[in-house]
């Protein structure tokens, strides 16, 4: 987990050094990700031969977003009665490289059969919908699920409504049973009722419960998740992003190199035109970044608090009392004490301090391994014999993150460090009970 935070952690104090990413460089982004896609189409690096042929383009809801054919679903259910293998959506693969996504357009009168087939053939069992049936009085989804008592026949299939509630005042959940053939199945419809076309939502925490429910309900199970809007690629691609950093993040597959633009970018090369304008690209930084703080802050409360010029969390760190079973370190000769704190093993989900006696090197190596930020903590000074006290200085920055209990500060330049190790012949790690007295050179 370590490793996918640290990478969170990188991406925000690349996001913070930049003021949030002003204005224009998402726009500078944005517009290069447009720039992109349309190369893509006019030098044929993509094609959309399949959308494009005569008993394909009434099947397409927009004229101007067809499927690429390199990464479109393929229909082979009915299709020994007529029925062709053709409909507007797109495969999106996963953090695993699995097709984790379908994006899709919403439904027209004449391809509903389509769309049941789809979920049908692929095991879908959690719809995430994006839209209303109507909105601005311009018809955006056929109705596709049943309503309370009336069952919905759509060729062989049969759709039934068994359960429907209202998750929050954005989110409405159904059940469906669905019977093909004699065999049922039950597949939840999670519906978004309040996202504006080509704008983003007002209560921007539903879209992630939004997919957290999904996820919840869609368990263990490989069979990848259908998600729609009117399009099938704006709001519908925000949705899959959203899914699949929040996958990388769970999965501890987060790159050092972490880059939601070619998140996005990668997202466009499955599903033309997802993410569909620069205000839900804007979103997506936003939501991103809400992510990746609320990771970090489950790991440590105090992270919400760490700030680029390191101030400390507390007016006055000395005040924090001292164990009296441990002696206390003397103040340095030079800098000013900002910090006295203890490393325990009952902080070990937050900061801890180990030490390794390497005995071919003959040093003390001394490291914060923490949660929130990587430096680390060398001492090199002296023997490391088992039994001796040892007082290292470190010529590293110190980064720590510690409890509350544990005082805390961020700075560069002298750090007093004061070990003792037990006396015991070991190259293997082993939590130290030691203070760390921070310094910061004036």
């Amino acid at each position: 987990m370590e490793r996918g935070l640290d990478a969170a952690r990188s991406f925000l104090e690349q996001l913070e050094a930049r003021g949030g990413r002003e204005r224009a460089g998402l726009a500078g982004e944005f517009s290069d990700i447009q720039a992109r896609s349309v190369s893509w189409r006019a030098d044929k690096v993509y094609s959309t031969e399949a959308g494009s042929r005569p008993e394909n383009v009434r099947k397409n809801r927009y004229k101007d977003v067809l499927p690429y054919d390199q990464t479109r679903v393929t229909l082979s259910l009915l299709q020994e009665e007529g029925h062709g293998d053709y409909i507007n959506g797109s495969f999106i693969r996963g953090v695993d490289g699995s097709h984790t996504y379908i994006a899709t357009q919403g439904p027209l009168p004449h391809t509903l059969l389509d769309f049941w087939r789809l979920v049908w053939e692929f095991g879908v069992k959690v719809i995430l919908m994006a839209c209303r049936e109507t909105e601005s009085g311009k018809k955006k989804c056929e109705r596709y699920w049943a309503q309370e008592q009336e069952p919905l026949q759509i060729g062989h299939f049969c759709i039934t409504l068994t359960r429907e509630a209202q998750l929050n005042e954005d989110i409405r959940i159904r059940t469906l049973q669905v019977t093909f053939r004699k065999e049922s199945r039950s597949v939840t419809h999670l519906q978004y009722i309040s996202w504006p076309d080509r704008g983003v939502p007002s209560h921007p925490e539903h879209v992630l419960t939004m997919v957290e429910e999904a996820r919840r309900l869609q368990g263990a199970g490989r069979s990848p998740l259908c998600v729609h809007c009117s399009a099938g690629c704006g709001r519908t691609g925000v949705l899959c992003t959203l899914d699949y950093v929040r996958q990388l993040l769970l999965t501890q597959a987060i790159l050092p190199n972490f880059s939601l633009f070619d998140v996005v970018l990668e997202m466009r090369r499955q599903r033309p035109t997802a993410i569909q304008t620069e205000e839900q690209y804007r979103f997506l930084y936003q939501m991103v970044t809400q992510m990746f703080r609320a990771a970090l802050q489950n790991v440590s409360p105090q992270y919400q608090n760490l700030k680029e010029n390191c101030a400390p969390l507390y007016d006055n760190t000395l005040s924090l009392r001292t164990p009296q079973t441990l002696p206390a370190l003397p103040r340095p000769s030079s800098g000013e004490v900002l910090s006295l704190c203890r490393a325990e093993a009952s902080f070990t989900a937050v900061a801890c301090t180990w030490a390794r006696c390497v005995s071919k090197r003959r040093s003390l190596e001394v490291y914060c391994k923490q949660l929130f930020y990587k430096d680390i903590l060398w001492g090199g000074a002296g023997d490391a014999s088992p039994g001796r006290t040892h007082t290292l200085q470190c010529t590293r920055t110190l980064v720590q993150a510690p409890s509350p209990h544990m005082g805390e500060s961020f700075m560069s330049g002298q750090t007093g460090l004061q070990v003792s190790l037990p006396p015991s012949h070991s190259t293997s790690l082993f939590p130290l009970s030691c203070f760390l007295c921070l310094s910061n050179k004036k």
